[in-house]
């Protein structure tokens, strides 16, 4: 067997030693792959309508619970509840996107601020008129009311940075983007006085991924105990808060 594998070896290199040469004699030169070239840049109010075209195409259909239920029930459905909501916190000025050479959209999170002298645990999904997003926005009020992450804070913090929805195009996957724009996010958190961020997880995937980034996991909750929450199929059993004081 050691012979088979050092003889394969030595074929390998041959035909790497050749392989210059081959190429020159037909005009062609060998080329090295490069990485795609990003940069980050702030989301403000006027990328709205990019923003929610971005995350139509990457996010929302993508989403275990939006799946669950089926709340995009043709490729043109449009569900102008969720979008609104995941553009209300455009305003605050701190969520973050990777675009490419071309200045597309590539990667996004939307953050938000939260502040504790502006807690408010009411539920929210009573004012909703959709009643498929008013389950997931049930479940969301949910997670704040009950996590209460302010108790579970230093009293000198007073300001949270929320990482509120997170999404990268399909052909960047697996190239540390998510990283980089919690990393960046967690910047911003601290320019602008915020003692900790937070994440709100509702797949297993963003659950392990706020785990590799040293969130530490304060609260959770099983699906099948909320009988008005959209229960996903396995792996995504739960929905979990995150924080990480910075």
């Amino acid at each position: 067997m050691f012979r088979i594998v050092i003889k394969k070896f030595f074929l390998f290199s041959e035909l790497a030693d050749k392989l210059p040469a081959q190429l020159k004699e037909l005009n062609l030169r060998p080329r090295s792959l490069s990485k795609p070239s990003y940069s980050l840049r702030k989301l403000t109010t006027n990328d709205k309508d990019s923003v929610i075209d971005f995350l139509r195409r990457y996010f929302f259909r993508d989403e275990p619970l939006n799946q669950t239920i089926n709340l995009l029930e043709t490729p043109e459905s449009r569900c102008f509840e969720l979008e609104d909501y995941a553009a209300s916190t455009l305003e605050d000025g701190v969520s973050v996107a990777i675009v490419d050479e071309d200045g597309q959209f590539v990667g996004m999170v939307i953050n938000g601020i939260a502040k504790r002298d502006e807690v408010d645990y009411t539920d929210k999904s009573e004012e909703c008129p959709h009643p498929k997003f008013k389950r997931i926005l049930k479940l969301l009020c949910h997670l704040d009311r009950e996590a209460r992450i302010w108790d579970k804070l230093p009293a000198t913090c007073d300001t949270v940075l929320e990482i509120r929805i997170a999404s990268t195009h399909p052909d960047w996957r697996g190239r540390g983007l998510m990283r980089i724009l919690c990393e960046e996010s967690e910047r911003i958190a601290r320019e602008i006085g915020a003692s900790a961020c937070r994440v709100d997880t509702t797949s297993a995937f963003s659950a392990a991924a706020a785990e590799r980034l040293n969130y530490k996991n304060v609260y959770s909750i099983l699906y099948s105990e909320l009988p008005y929450a959209p229960h996903p199929d396995p792996p995504h059993l739960e929905a979990r808060v995150y924080i990480k004081q910075l």
